[in-house]
């Protein structure tokens, strides 16, 4: 693989930052871009502790290919439990693939957890078929998924085109309000995961996830999305969902309000006393909070009041 710009999501370059690995007794966590320094890296951390038995995957896009491969390898050969952390995306998802045991974390929401399968890709994000041929990437799959991966589904992730798009695999308990856990987006457009095309499948049938059981990672309580629902619990006046309850006469503004659940996190939906203005945010680097209430209040011309943040409704009549 040396030599070669096998890269699973893109080609990075020298200078791109590593993943960044902390240590919590017998588990390390990984998250992050790969960018190939990573093997000396996990070795190290073993070699210091040689009682790690749980590896947690977090919020990776992945990166060089050959390293996803040797540290799945790796993962294997010790026996340890892997378990996904927000997403693990390309190369994360062959060192996740190489846990014995391998699980979904009850860090973040079902929606917002998934372990993402494609093939590898030239510089400019087309596929490198010749790559994904000559280092035997869907023999790897069936092989690391315990021979239960679904030969035809990996044949389509492995070809995908596009870097942008995967095999998408949420918990299984994800299909009990969306009706799936599986999406294949193609990349080819811009859209939602859970828009994309839906497989009759799930992760535990296909030997993505070992186990049904989400677990806590031990740094759980310290992640920005867990502050912040800390810092603006539940009021009890509504369910996220409850569009009845929404205090907005416009139509409009529902509409908009229906966007704002299907937007990531972090975000927050502003209302006004009129019952006719609204604004929201999400995403953004900037208070996600701040910019919806100026929104609104720009809008409205007069104070507004936060009526939910991130999956929270904190609006009180």
């Amino acid at each position: 693989m040396a030599g070669i710009c096998a890269i699973a999501a893109l080609c990075l370059p020298a200078s791109a930052s590593a993943m960044e690995l902390a240590r919590y007794d017998n588990t390390i966590i990984l998250s992050g871009p790969v960018n190939g320094s990573e093997w000396a890296m996990v070795k190290d951390a073993f070699a210091a502790n040689p009682h790690i038995d749980l590896v947690i995957l977090r919020n990776s896009h992945g990166g060089e290919a050959g390293t996803g491969y040797e540290i799945g390898e790796f993962f294997r050969q010790r026996g340890v439990t892997t378990a996904v952390s927000g997403y693990c995306v390309s190369s994360c998802s062959r060192m996740f693939l190489g846990g014995k045991n391998r699980l979904f974390t009850d860090d973040y929401p079902l929606d917002q957890t998934r372990v993402g399968f494609h093939g590898h890709y030239d510089a400019q994000g087309n596929l490198n078929g010749a790559s994904v041929i000559r280092d035997g990437l869907y023999e790897w799959i069936i092989r690391y998924s315990d021979g239960k991966a679904d030969p035809e589904l990996v044949k389509r992730w492995i070809a995908i085109r596009k870097n942008k798009g995967a095999a998408n695999f949420f918990h299984p308990d994800l299909a009990a309000t969306l009706g799936n856990s599986v999406f294949f987006c193609d990349g080819m457009q811009r859209q939602k995961i859970t828009s994309c095309e839906a497989i009759p499948t799930d992760a535990l049938q296909r030997g993505v996830i070992t186990d049904k059981r989400r677990i806590s990672s031990p740094d759980q309580a310290s992640l920005p999305s867990r502050a912040r629902a800390n810092a603006f619990p539940p009021s009890g006046y509504a369910d996220i969902d409850e569009l009845d309850k929404l205090p907005l006469d416009a139509r409009p503004g529902v509409e908009q309000y229906q966007r704002y659940l299907a937007a990531p996190t972090p975000k927050a939906f502003a209302v006004a006393p009129t019952r006719r203005h609204w604004g929201w945010n999400s995403g953004s680097k900037e208070d996600v909070n701040a910019q919806a209430l100026k929104r609104c209040e720009e809008r409205a011309g007069q104070a507004c009041v936060l009526y939910s943040v991130d999956d929270n409704v904190v609006y009180q009549q």
